[in-house]
């Protein structure tokens, strides 16, 4: 029966749009009731090729076809005008599930794929706004007489105002008002109603009948929950909530952003992580204390009102588990399946620890940064922030239970009230190292002395970082207490090294005026001589006490290789160390043991020697022998070759254990495949001990006078380390090894606190009638 009367349905709407010759088909939906439309609808092929093999025209086709005879300026007067309203009706589901398909198995966008020359949104405004349109859709969907709660509700419905809002995937949704609302509701309504072929998929008519139930109630005013008003197995009735979705707010706010040079040092968009994350922070907030959890939190389910530059409420529309992620419904990940959880679509169930993967994908679209693998952060954040790329982490583990497991979260109710907490003080962190960025000319200018920006950057994050452990209380927040510590020991180290590198620049460059016969015997050196009791003698004092007699002063020939190869060294290894290794440290919490401890025992001291190194090894030959430049040339390189492979050491092993742990589950953080930004790193290495084999041999021979043109190799080792160590190694791919070793440094930390939690599992638990110890004193409890 419903076969026939779907097929009698098409043969009359190729009749009217004279593809065939068969009036009675026509005539005969004159005839039909209520219940004969609905048979019919629920009878169409739910996908475009079903629908050609059956009635043997393309959808689209058919689509235009029917359209343009809607749109004729003459009524047809072969069908009556209720039939009219319910072919109107008919046109509607077909633009629907047209759309739905398109998006669903070719990825086109909401926007895209216009229908006879107009927008899809275009033509459902025409027909929702029609009144037989609206009388049919007030038939088909009104509940059954004994439905009388449903039945009550839609009897206030004022279908004269209806007009399209927006398409879903199995939707369509209109605003409607009330002329006579039940008591307390409000007048002016969405009303979701379905696409009368998805009702025949049991699941998704009960999750449409059980909305109300599951999400309803009331809601006060600025909350952002929807209130839910009613719900039927076809339709949903809802607050309207005036504003634009998050994924269109979004686009509007990339429009304006500049094209970085490179999508590696492409900026954290920190406005809007302050303005939209705290605001999402909040609104799931209220989600969780009186919902539970949304389990399709996507942009497109999110919608923004802004009332001004720094105020915004979101609402959140949608909740439950989507069909299409699930594979209820069948085609092509949407675009917007990368902000589910991986549990929801494998098992079809959400939960409270599902949203969390949600909400840090969320974030990241916030931040204005493009989407990576599913479960991992992009590298961006890792250039950026060490403990926003920590936090985005803990939430978008593959792995509900490794969620949160690093920020020591607890995972009840109120988990998005600390989530926001420690969202905002990673922020704060980010604002003031990002503060004194130079915009103009001159503070870039500033910004190239020696260490100056990396310095500031480490002294206002120690700021913060001290701010925030006053105002908590350190048993509360243990982390924030190691950070802090971790926080003071970068500035520190940045200090040091910014002032043994001004030291080293400047003693060099004093030197050199000497060689050329510019050095001016400065007050500050009468002094010290005074004070030695060298009054009358030239010269610096202890300086060129411990000078070698053979090496004279001045001499500017004889001494311009020492001269160039020392400026050669001091300008890239301060670069080495403040654009790479002043953010990061390998060290946790939790003390690593046996090989683990000795790779990041290596790794660390490594990174902090890049401080210290290259001033020992430019100042012994700057002041003591010149000659020596030719061995601490090579000592140099090695050292920088060392500091390499200590760093992959620690590095590769934290990467494979990431990928072994949980009997080869792995964290979905680390990549399986190879990291873009650590074989960047891997790239110096082999670089960096070919580059010592030869400077070693030529070193030797210089220094037992077998080769005579040392300053022609002077040049060409300043050559080399001014055009690669300087502009490239510790320039332009400076972000990809800092975002490749802060990975493989999260990646180790977070292993340490898993292991440490499995450990805990593991151990033997004391038995009620036993005396405990506690560990910190070693006292009985």
């Amino acid at each position: 029966m419903a076969s026939a009367l779907v097929d009698r349905l098409t043969d009359a709407c190729a009749h009217l749009t004279g593809r065939i010759d068969d009036r009675d088909a026509a005539t005969e939906l004159d005839q039909w009731q209520t219940g004969d439309w609905r048979t019919a609808l629920l009878d169409l092929p739910l996908d475009e090729r079903a629908y050609a093999d059956r009635f043997g025209i393309d959808r689209a086709a058919a689509l235009e076809q029917l359209w343009t005879w809607w749109a004729a300026p003459e009524p047809d007067e072969r069908v009556s005008h209720a039939t009219t309203g319910h072919l109107g009706f008919f046109l509607l589901t077909l633009i629907a599930m047209h759309r739905s398909d398109r998006m669903r198995y070719h990825g086109e966008t909401y926007e895209g794929g216009d229908i006879a020359g107009r927008s899809a949104d275009d033509l459902c405004r025409d027909l929702v706004a029609h009144p037989r349109v609206q009388d049919a859709i007030e038939a088909l969907y009104r509940p059954a007489d004994e439905d009388t709660e449903a039945r009550d509700v839609w009897d206030t419905i004022d279908f004269a105002t209806m007009a399209f809002h927006r398409q879903g995937t199995t939707s369509v949704i209109v605003t409607v008002d009330s002329d006579t609302p039940k008591a307390g509701w409000a007048t002016h309504y969405a009303l979701k109603i379905l696409i009368y072929p998805y009702l025949r998929l049991p699941a998704i008519v009960k999750a449409t009948r059980d909305y109300q139930r599951d999400f309803g109630g009331e809601r006060p005013e600025g909350s952002p929950l929807v209130t839910v008003w009613a719900s039927h197995d076809s339709w949903v009735l809802m607050e309207f909530v005036k504003g634009t979705t998050l994924t269109d707010h979004l686009r509007t706010i990339a429009k304006g952003r500049r094209k970085p040079k490179s999508e590696i040092v492409r900026p954290v968009d920190i406005g809007q992580l302050r303005v939209l994350g705290t605001a999402l922070l909040d609104a799931m907030t209220a989600l969780a204390e009186n919902v539970g959890h949304h389990n399709d939190l996507t942009p497109s389910n999110i919608i923004v009102q802004v009332e001004n530059p720094t105020t915004v409420k979101l609402k959140l529309i949608d909740l439950g588990v989507n069909f299409l992620h699930t594979r209820t419904l069948v085609g092509a990940e949407s675009r917007e399946s990368v902000y589910i959880a991986p549990e929801v679509k494998a098992t079809g169930k959400g939960g409270h620890l599902a949203d969390l993967y949600s909400v840090g994908m969320v974030l990241m679209a916030i931040g204005g940064i493009p989407h990576s693998a599913p479960g991992t952060v992009p590298d961006q954040f890792y250039v950026a922030s060490v403990g926003l790329a920590r936090l985005l982490e803990d939430l978008v583990d593959a792995d509900p239970s490794q969620r949160l497991a690093v920020s020591g979260i607890d995972a009840g109710r109120g988990r998005f009230t600390e989530i926001r907490d420690l969202f905002v003080c990673e922020l704060e962190v980010l604002e003031a190292a990002e503060k004194d960025r130079p915009t103009t000319r001159r503070e870039r200018l500033k910004n190239l002395l020696p260490g100056v920006a990396a310095v500031k950057r480490q002294r206002e994050i120690w700021k913060v970082r001290r701010r925030q452990v006053k105002a908590t209380d350190e048993a509360t927040h243990p982390m924030r207490a190691h950070h802090l510590r971790q926080a003071r020991g970068l500035k520190r180290w940045a200090v040091a090294c910014a002032l043994l590198s001004w030291v080293t620049l400047a003693l060099v460059l004093t030197w050199w005026s000497r060689d050329l016969d510019l050095f001016w015997q400065a007050k500050w050196i009468e002094y010290a001589n005074w004070l030695f009791n060298r009054s009358g003698q030239q010269g610096i004092p202890l300086l060129d006490d411990i000078r070698a007699a053979d090496y004279e002063i001045p001499a500017a020939w004889d001494n311009l290789p020492v001269r160039i190869v020392a400026l050669a060294y001091a300008i890239p290894a301060l670069r080495l160390y403040m654009n790479i290794f002043a953010d990061m440290t390998p060290h946790s919490a939790i003390r690593r043991r046996g090989w683990t401890g000795v790779r990041t025992a290596a790794a660390s001291f490594m990174m902090r020697g890049t401080a210290i190194f290259p001033t020992v090894y430019i100042l012994l030959p700057t002041l003591v022998q010149r000659r020596w430049w030719v061995i601490f040339s090579p000592i140099g390189i090695i050292t920088v070759a060392t500091m390499i492979s200590a760093c992959l050491w620690f590095a590769l092993d934290a990467n494979r254990r990431a990928r072994a742990w949980h009997n080869g589950k792995g964290l979905s953080t680390v990549p399986k495949r190879d990291i873009m930004t650590l074989q960047r790193l891997e790239s110096w290495q082999p670089a960096a001990w070919l580059y010592a084999l030869p400077v070693v041999i030529i070193g030797i021979f210089l220094y037992n006078d077998r080769l005579q043109d040392e300053l022609m190799y002077a040049i060409a080792i300043a050559l080399i380390n001014i055009g690669i160590w300087t502009f490239k190694n510790t320039g332009s791919d400076a972000p990809y090894v800092r975002a490749g070793l802060t990975r493989a440094i999260l990646a180790a930390e977070r292993l340490d606190v898993l292991e440490a939690r499995d450990e805990k599992r593991k151990a033997p638990q004391p038995r009620a009638d036993e005396p405990v110890k506690t560990a910190e004193t070693g006292a009985v409890a």
